[in-house]
């Protein structure tokens, strides 16, 4: 263990691995105060690039990004009411009226100074629970992690919103995506639709960049109207954030903030752990909370507090999503599945034999997690107000940009020319589903998982001789993982049928009555 400690400081502590640390969070930092790009869009277009570092400079790259994209998103939510994210969605309440109350930089500091907080308090969780879990998810056999698995999709489903149908469907999509190819064992060609090409699978960075980047860059094309229109508006109200002479926050005012950051740590520390539900959850139940145990404090109407809750929240998910992945194999997030992702191009598969095969990966990422909180601190108090005027960037020069690089990055990593066709089939794909109100996160997760879920199923099956019962019901785990699943889809068709049915009464009401 003290042998891997010390390799994996002398892989962190080099100049190549810490400069793409820096790069990753002020890169973050820039995409997150751009309306419409997120930490995964960000991490979906710099994969290629990852897959050329090595496993450190890698992952700190792409942590730095993720830490910085999510504070980042509050930077246009506070300047001009549009969030970088839906991570930051609830920051816009208190935020924006900070702003035209001449209080924005002392709004940008506190979202700073509590993303910064929250995020490096469920760092230190995650340094001190994973470990355990892994311990834990290594007396796991084949048949306790296809269960496992099958109740992680249920769970993804049932997190999607109101729509399960639209949740399960996603990820259905994703198992189907993940059986293309050849056959593991057989070696022979499944649903290749007689396509040469798609024997060997559809390439995780062409999936990524489409689902993610280039279908957001079109949906952001087609409003660039609107985006324009409301830029214009906020350009005035930004110059309030800037001015010396403003108002800042002094650190009386951020320490009088402690219980609501309190609560965005417990509450994004417990979110973040599971898969599915992410940072905006966090962020608007932390605020909610807040909201409801300090009424005086006037949470909602422009107060620092109502920042400091919902930045704490959704921060307080970074490291956390990481724990499913590292523990099961299974991860928290779409971003925490590009990240597995990036670690499966440097050939390390997820799972809790990384903490007995590679420790020194494991190691190396958590102290990169606790070093972004030091340099996303640094440079977010930097740049932070230049950063904000990103936002005013025009979209006729934004959108064609990031599609260039998205078109880019999806041919060099195999420099195949039919990745880029796929990249921008499931680009429209990933519109269309936004549109309809399909999650595409369901879809990229069990992509990943759709591998594992198969590997496990045919090694039950082995391991019992072909016997469905025993390979899937051979242990009491088992059997409880597996009822697990079934009362959580039972249990959430249930809800959605109630909130179904409440929202037809209240519409009837409603009609009832505006006709009397």
């Amino acid at each position: 263990m003290s042998d891997a400690l010390y390799e994996a400081f002398s892989l962190v502590f080099q100049f190549k691995t810490i400069l793409w640390l820096m790069a990753g969070v002020a890169l973050g930092v820039g995409l997150g105060a751009i309306p419409g790009l997120t930490a995964s869009t960000g991490i979906a277009l710099v994969l290629p690039l990852s897959f050329t570092l090595d496993i450190a400079a890698s992952l700190g790259l792409l942590i730095g990004l993720y830490k910085g994209a999510v504070f980042g998103g509050s930077i246009s939510a506070i300047s001009f009411a549009t969030p970088g994210s839906p991570d930051s969605a609830a920051t816009v309440f208190d935020g924006y009226k900070m702003t035209k109350s001449g209080k924005g930089r002392k709004a940008i500091l506190m979202a700073l100074y509590s993303s910064v907080t929250g995020d490096a308090a469920s760092d230190i969780v995650v340094i001190l629970v994973a470990p355990s879990i892994a311990l834990l998810a290594l007396q796991f056999g084949p048949t306790e992690r296809l269960w496992l698995m099958v109740l992680a999709i249920a769970l993804l489903g049932a997190l999607s919103g109101r729509h399960l149908a639209k949740g399960l469907f996603s990820a259905a999509i994703g198992l189907f995506l993940g059986t293309i190819g050849a056959d593991p064992v057989s070696n022979v060609a499944r649903n290749t639709f007689g396509q040469d090409w798609l024997r060997d699978g559809i390439h995780l960075v062409p999936l990524v960049i489409g689902i993610f980047a280039m279908s957001q860059m079109i949906e952001q094309g087609l409003e660039l109207v609107r985006r324009k229109r409301v830029v214009q508006e906020a350009t005035a109200k930004l110059g309030d954030l800037f001015g010396k002479n403003t108002e800042g926050l002094s650190f009386r005012e951020y320490l009088s903030a402690w219980r609501e950051m309190g609560i965005g740590i417990g509450i994004g520390t417990f979110i973040g752990t599971l898969p599915g539900l992410g940072a905006t959850v966090a962020a608007f139940l932390s605020f909610g909370i807040a909201k409801q145990l300090f009424p005086k404090k006037k949470i909602g109407e422009g107060s620092i507090y109502g920042i400091a809750a919902a930045e704490a929240g959704n921060n307080a998910t970074v490291g956390p999503t990481l724990v499913p992945l590292l523990a099961f194999g299974i991860p928290g997030s779409a971003t925490a599945a590009l990240i597995g992702a990036a670690l499966m191009l440097q050939g390390i598969t997820p799972s809790p034999r990384m903490f007995q095969m590679y420790p020194e990966v494991i190691y190396a990422l958590f102290i990169i997690l606790i070093l972004g909180n030091v340099f996303n601190l640094a440079i977010g108090r930097f740049f932070a107000f230049f950063y904000a005027r990103l936002g005013q960037l025009p979209g006729e020069i934004l959108v064609p940009t990031i599609m260039v690089m998205a078109v880019i990055g999806a041919y060099a990593a195999r420099s195949d020319p039919y990745d880029v066709l796929m990249m921008l089939g499931l680009a429209f794909m990933g519109f269309g589903m936004r549109k309809v109100g399909m999650p595409e996160a369901p879809l990229i997760i069990t992509f990943l998982i759709a591998p594992l879920l198969e590997q496990n199923l045919r090694r039950a099956l082995l391991i019992n001789r072909g016997e469905w019962g025993d390979a899937l019901f051979g242990s009491p785990v088992a059997i409880g993982l597996a009822g697990g699943a079934v009362l959580l889809l039972v249990v959430t068709m249930r809800m959605n049928m109630g909130s179904r049915l409440a929202r037809y009464g209240r519409e009837e009401k409603e009609e009832s009555a505006g006709g009397s």
